[in-house]
């Protein structure tokens, strides 16, 4: 019960009682003298409190407060190594895809430019074709165009069937 609660003004008068005694035998504020002495019970029993009470204040464990903010800070610790470890692994994993790009662009680039040597060679060999072509055909007056000779058209062969031929 609080000392500051209003229901204590309406304590019986034996709780009164016993509560200075208590009080005086454990050595706080001297109560006024009740007329009845403290009986040999009354005190062992108050020098046993009083000794349960040194002894578990005595006992009690207390927790410096740095413990306390090492406790906190230890698992937002533990996290940020987590993402620094995570960030570096990610990073070489990245400069890794870039090395290999910068090569594979390198390396369409070089196959690019000999397409583009090739395409150029073979526009000066159409264009060197197309002048003896000119050349010729003013001599032998033939066609201008390129004609590539191409064997003559058969029809179906003596191995292949007809689709829609009748059974023999």
């Amino acid at each position: 019960m609080s000392w500051s609660d209003p229901s204590r003004r309406f304590e019986p008068a034996e709780d009164l009682q016993l509560r200075a005694e208590m009080s005086e035998l454990l050595g706080f504020e001297p109560a006024p003298r009740s007329e009845t002495e403290p009986t040999n019970e009354l005190v062992a029993l108050a020098e046993e409190l009083r000794k349960e009470a040194l002894r578990r204040k005595r006992l009690e464990r207390r927790r410096p407060s740095w413990g306390m903010l090492a406790a906190a800070v230890l698992p937002l610790a533990v996290a940020a190594a987590g993402l620094g470890v995570w960030g570096q692994g990610n990073r070489a994993k990245a400069e890794a895809l870039a090395t290999a790009a910068a090569q594979k662009t390198q390396e369409l680039e070089q196959k690019l430019q000999a397409h583009k040597t090739e395409l150029a060679q073979e526009r000066a060999t159409r264009e060197q074709l197309t002048k003896v072509l000119a050349q010729a055909d003013r001599k032998g007056r033939k066609s201008p165009y390129l004609v590539i000779p191409a064997d003559p058209v058969q029809g179906p062969g003596q191995d292949q069937l007809r689709v829609n031929a009748k059974p023999r």
